[in-house]
């Protein structure tokens, strides 16, 4: 009986994939809130006394974004190209794109909007770190058995 191997690439991708998609939609639900009714939302947060500013919140919501398509991109690309001889450099490419994005967005958290090193950084870069070390290890089985 022959079992089926699903690599780490490939879970990994897959729990990216439904991060992302869950960011994503996150982003654009707040994207809407923030067109359709910026005055309520900023009532609300002058009624709770949070301090914030207009600009800071659209960043956020920005960030949210992007973040969450990379995620989606990457998780396709790891699944997508995984197992397909030649293209196993895509998703390290998307790996390192991901590292880029988490820590270019935890500068923007710290240098303007005032957070210190988030907890949701060092999740990120683990599991960031797991699509690398699946994507390598792709890429070296997929280039010794070619």
């Amino acid at each position: 009986m022959k079992t089926r191997k699903n690599s780490l690439l490939r879970w990994v991708a897959m729990i990216e994939l439904v991060l992302g998609a869950y960011d994503l939609m996150n982003g654009l639900m707040s994207a809407f809130v923030l067109i359709t009714d910026l005055e309520g939302v900023t009532a609300s947060f002058t009624e709770s006394g949070v301090e914030f500013s207009v600009p800071i919140l659209v960043i956020s919501v920005a960030i949210t974004c992007i973040g969450g398509l990379i995620m989606v991109l990457a998780g396709a690309m790891g699944m997508i190209f995984a197992s397909i001889p030649g293209k196993q450099k895509l998703p390290l490419y998307c790996g390192y794109g991901l590292f880029a994005f988490v820590i270019l967005s935890a500068v923007i958290q710290i240098a303007f909007m005032g957070a210190g090193l988030p907890l949701s950084m060092l999740l990120s870069l683990v599991l960031h770190g797991l699509y690398m070390w699946g994507a390598v290890k792709n890429k070296k089985e997929l280039e010794a058995g070619v």
